[in-house]
């Protein structure tokens, strides 16, 4: 089939859940055939790619447009872990402003992460006692992973956890992981140590809230077999220190070639 002069040579990127998928025919909902139609004025034929969330992909083309219906896609082939890493890496970020942990989840899930857990910690200055708030910035990080999803042309959806304590947090690691957590001291080591000769499938990152983490809470991972690692001299913001700690850590694992 050849490719209209219209047509990307990179077909956008869509998202249906499992159950909208029958066979070789994707219903896709409302809200991504508006995109398809409305915003990229796609058509029948078109070719497009879409995702499950769970790291299923399918290339098909569009075999029913409309703006008052839904669009029907045609599955051509399926591919699995399409723009996956082969490592699973976990993001245990200190609970931050809602914009701020809004840009560490965009660019973490750009990078590769399968999990992001919000840590409230002593100097947390975001305090979630209301579950109904709680449950709104939950539905809204999942929005923004699933956007960034898109975005980079991943085929899975991180889990994005209800926030836990720090205490709670350390319990639940799994030691055999590669466990790390970003913090500006003297004693920290740098990652290419931390990481050499790794084989563990695993990593968590954990960093910081704007005010970082107390000695204590330093203390209290490294006895649960968190290796402390230093980023150098210079002290970053906590939605800069996340997506940094999550590039180098995929850049030295091989997984950004």
């Amino acid at each position: 089939m050849s490719l209209r002069k219209h047509e990307p040579m990179e077909p956008p990127v869509f998202f249906a859940p499992p159950d909208s998928i029958h066979d070789d025919i994707i219903e896709l909902s409302k809200v991504e055939s508006h995109h398809a139609g409305t915003v990229l004025r796609l058509r029948q034929g078109d070719i497009v790619l879409v995702v499950d969330g769970l790291g299923n992909a399918c290339r098909g083309e569009i075999e029913r447009a409309g703006r008052s219906k839904s669009f029907q896609v045609r599955v051509h082939t399926r591919l699995r872990n399409y723009g996956e890493a082969t490592v699973r890496l976990t993001l245990a970020a200190g609970l931050s402003t809602g914009s701020k942990l809004d840009t560490i989840v965009q660019k973490a899930t750009e990078l590769g992460i399968k999990r992001f857990v919000p840590i409230l910690s002593e100097k947390s200055r975001v305090k979630l006692d209301d579950p109904k708030r709680a449950a709104s910035r939950l539905r809204r990080l999942e929005k923004v992973a699933l956007a960034a999803v898109k975005q980079s042309r991943r085929s899975y959806r991180p889990d994005v956890s209800n926030p836990v304590s720090l205490e709670q947090f350390l319990k639940e690691t799994d030691r055999s992981d590669v466990n790390l957590v970003f913090h500006p001291t003297n004693e920290g080591r740098p990652l290419e140590e931390c990481l050499a000769d790794t084989q563990a499938p695993r990593v968590t990152l954990l960093v910081g809230p704007e005010a970082g983490f107390t000695p204590e809470e330093v203390a209290a991972a490294g006895e649960t077999g968190f290796k402390v690692v230093s980023l150098g001299r210079r002290v970053l913001r906590s939605e800069t220190a996340a997506p940094v700690a999550c590039a180098l850590v995929m850049a030295l694992l091989g997984e950004l070639r």
